[in-house]
């Protein structure tokens, strides 16, 4: 198994066909460090790595676990999941 922080693995993830989306925004990976979760997330065809608080596309990233990431948009939340393997 790969490592998640790979950059290989953010790219090839950045092109994966069923990953989950919100709108315009589509979640390809999670990756976890020691202190903080992050979120790989597809937007205008960039691969975008973001923390809980920062926003993209108008959602704010509130929550990332293994293989899920929770959004607020507009006051709405929304939960992407990665696709079973």
């Amino acid at each position: 198994m790969k490592d998640q922080t790979d950059p290989t693995v953010a790219k090839a993830a950045g092109t994966q066909a069923n990953a989950r989306s919100s709108g315009d925004l589509h979640l390809v990976g999670t990756m976890h460090g020691p202190s903080t979760g992050r979120a790989l997330l597809r937007h205008d065809g960039k691969v975008h790595v973001l923390e809980v608080g920062e926003t993209l596309g108008g959602a704010t990233v509130t929550a990332v676990g293994e293989g899920v990431v929770t959004l607020d948009r507009r006051g709405r939340t929304e939960r992407l999941h990665l696709p079973s393997s």
